[in-house]
């Protein structure tokens, strides 16, 4: 097929929609830069999501659990050698996505011939203030996107695009804390999950029937678990666990 390239091209398009729509139902990871650090946080049915590579840089995924499992030791290895090798100021995700991971994911998703690799990543890097904080998102095709204050990783470009919006409509700009950013982070999800009448709200977004949003939220946690971590700038031991705060207000 490789001699007749309309094919190849052909294949590449069946196999992004493939990619697509195995991660059609992935529930998005949510990353934002607060005092304390970074926060993380998503939901998972079984198989955690979110997790430390090297101090002051951890990845969140959407996809195949045992893809994203292999991009993990592809990431901590490589972090801990070039560590190792040159010293820990030296790993840094643009590092790590640029040299170790995009290339990767590019040459795996061309490759027609052997199974496709099914995952979007976000790589998250704590710095010394909120304003050093770094995001990088790597998709299934090896393209980067960057950003400092706040990304969102989710399996369409719609939902990262309706998500982003409500986390910076509700989050006011600049500094803040965990506590003020939780709560909000929380009841997105709830807005993202699931919709407004099923929520018991009006088109005006005021909430009607708590009854109706606390079966909705009950709901999600039958069906998946909260997974929400703090990557601390300022302790030696990075990663914290972080419990779910819902807020019914907003």
């Amino acid at each position: 097929m490789f001699d007749e390239p309309y094919r190849w091209i052909d294949a590449i398009h069946q196999r992004r929609d493939y990619i697509t729509e195995q991660l059609d139902r992935a529930t998005p990871v949510v990353g934002i830069s607060v005092s304390e650090g970074i926060l993380l946080a998503s939901f998972h049915r079984q198989n955690p999501k979110i997790y430390e590579l090297y101090d002051r840089i951890a990845m969140g995924g959407i996809g195949h659990p045992a893809d994203l499992e292999t991009v993990r030791g592809i990431l901590l290895n490589m972090a801990h050698v070039e560590g190792f090798q040159r010293s820990s100021t030296d790993v840094s995700i643009e590092r790590l996505a640029l040299f170790g991971l995009a290339p990767r994911l590019k040459a795996a998703f061309e490759d027609v011939s052997a199974p496709p690799i099914i995952l979007d990543v976000l790589l998250s890097e704590v710095g010394k203030t909120f304003r050093d904080d770094r995001f990088i998102q790597v998709s299934f095709d090896g393209n980067l996107q960057r950003a400092t204050d706040m990304m969102v990783l989710a399996s369409t470009e719609e939902m990262e695009e309706k998500m982003t919006g409500l986390l910076r409509e509700r989050i006011p700009a600049g500094e803040k804390t965990l506590g003020k950013v939780l709560p909000v982070v929380s009841r997105v999800f709830m807005d993202i999950l699931f919709s407004p009448e099923e929520l018991g709200m009006d088109e005006s977004g005021n909430l009607l029937s708590p009854e109706k949003f606390s079966e909705c939220e009950s709901r999600l946690f039958e069906d998946r678990q909260w997974e929400g971590v703090l990557l601390d700038r300022n302790a030696p031991a990075r990663i914290k666990k972080v419990a779910y705060s819902g807020d019914k207000s907003t």
